[in-house]
């Protein structure tokens, strides 16, 4: 295997850092910031020829887009044993997709800092609260039933949802009134690979 990630830490390319440490994979990590010159180099455009992090090179195969990238590498090596990160059944893999378009479509819009959407996020002013509190309700409300989002354990489906819900994201948001999302995004930031990559990153 070889396996190539292309993008900062300090972008969406932490999410499949995180789901690397998560599988065991080594890799080459190639950490292009969002606007270094060489993403629109021949190259890199090879690989991804919208020009932008993350990416990954696996085994000559090249993809593009974080929560896609997950789900590929989850899949790949990550669908065998017990508490396998890819769900092992068809409805469980559709309930994986599910959540990881839900948080794209409904979360990622009004949560995410990029430092370019600043005045579109002031424009926005309320709505994008309601927006907020709409999905996080939503989310809370499945997490009051069940521990994890797909099956009986941590799967790829939590790690892409967290990963929408980072950190430095979740502390500007109201979670003291969503305690189910409180407590599982601190069971799965507290996992040992999300530790360990956050530990290796840190700077």
């Amino acid at each position: 295997m070889a396996l190539t990630i292309y993008g900062s830490h300090r972008s969406r390319t932490m999410r499949v850092l995180w789901l690397a440490a998560e599988l065991g994979l080594e890799y080459t990590h190639v950490p292009l910031a969002f606007d270094d010159p060489l993403l629109k180099e021949p190259e890199f455009l090879r690989v991804n020829p919208a020009g932008s992090i993350p990416a990954i090179l696996d085994d000559g195969y090249a993809l593009a887009e974080s929560l896609a990238i997950n789900l590929y590498l989850a899949k790949k090596y990550g669908s065998k044993g017990r508490a396998a990160l890819y769900p092992s059944t068809l409805e469980g893999e559709a309930e994986a997709w599910r959540w990881s378009l839900w948080a794209q479509g409904h979360l990622e819009p009004w949560v995410q800092r990029d430092a370019l959407l600043k005045d579109l996020r002031a424009a926005i002013g309320d709505h994008g609260r309601a927006a907020i509190a709409k999905a996080l309700s939503q989310l809370d409300e499945t997490l009051a039933r069940r521990a994890w989002l797909v099956g009986e354990h941590f799967s790829v489906a939590d790690l892409n949802v967290a990963a929408v819900l980072s950190p430095s994201r979740a502390e500007r948001l109201p979670l003291a009134s969503y305690s189910h999302v409180k407590d599982w995004l601190a069971r799965c930031y507290g996992r040992p690979a999300s530790l360990a990559t956050r530990e290796r990153f840190k700077n």
